[in-house]
């Protein structure tokens, strides 16, 4: 039986888990933090289904990606599930230390880390407490109280400081669109990068609807 679409429970080419939430992880995540990481990715795999909401929708409730950067020594691990409100965080793992990142900033100290073995041996680092630790604004947080304002200003999305002020970071975007109009300049991700992580986050949902590994072929520009 056929039903009507909706903008809330199907996908379209813009509506999609992938393209809604990986794409700005590889923009905001990965290409500040490394130069030129948001290349792309090839999907080692992505799984998930319709687990919890039996309302005829074709987008799923849980999915599970794995993208993977070969020429970094990197996967980017993406993991969604609807169904729950618990929030895991974007987390950066690395041997000597992890940062989460959201609209506050932790770092922790691994145990195994080799970097820093001689201060965690003799107790200048806790490994259970962090050794840098960022909240801009904290008063200000408890203003945020819808759902939306809440999701976004959790993952760092929703607003920013500058010179002590806190912006909205959607105005400080389009700021540097209308900048670069006037100047002739590129904004902080052009058209490459953006192209980039659009078919990143493409080849994981094709990943996901045909059940396979999706691979980027250079020299032809295409999905295979």
């Amino acid at each position: 039986m056929m039903k009507d679409w909706t903008p809330e429970t199907d996908s379209s080419y813009s509506k999609w888990q992938l393209i809604l939430l990986v794409a700005l992880r590889v923009a905001i995540g990965w290409h500040f933090l490394y130069e030129g990481l948001a290349k792309l990715a090839n999907p080692d795999w992505s799984s998930g289904g319709i687990y919890y909401f039996k309302d005829g929708r074709t987008v799923p409730d849980v999915l599970h990606t794995v993208f993977e950067y070969p020429d970094r020594d990197l996967s980017l691990v993406y993991s969604a599930t609807l169904a729950s409100n618990r929030s895991r965080g974007m987390v950066i793992m690395g041997h000597d230390a992890a940062m989460e990142v959201s609209n506050t900033l932790t770092i922790m100290v691994d145990t195994g880390s080799t970097r820093y073995k001689d201060k965690l041996e003799s107790k200048i680092f806790d490994p259970s407490l962090p050794v840098y630790s960022y909240t801009p604004g904290r008063k200000n947080v408890d203003a945020v109280t819808s759902a939306t304002e809440q999701y976004f200003a959790g993952r760092g999305l929703l607003y920013t400081y500058r010179g002590g002020k806190r912006v909205d970071t959607t105005h400080l975007h389009i700021r540097e669109w209308l900048e670069c109009i006037r100047k002739g300049c590129q904004p902080s991700c052009n058209i490459e990068q953006a192209f980039e992580e659009a078919i990143t986050a493409h080849m994981g949902t094709i990943a996901y609807r045909e059940n396979r590994k999706a691979l980027w072929d250079p020299d032809k520009k295409r999905i295979i």
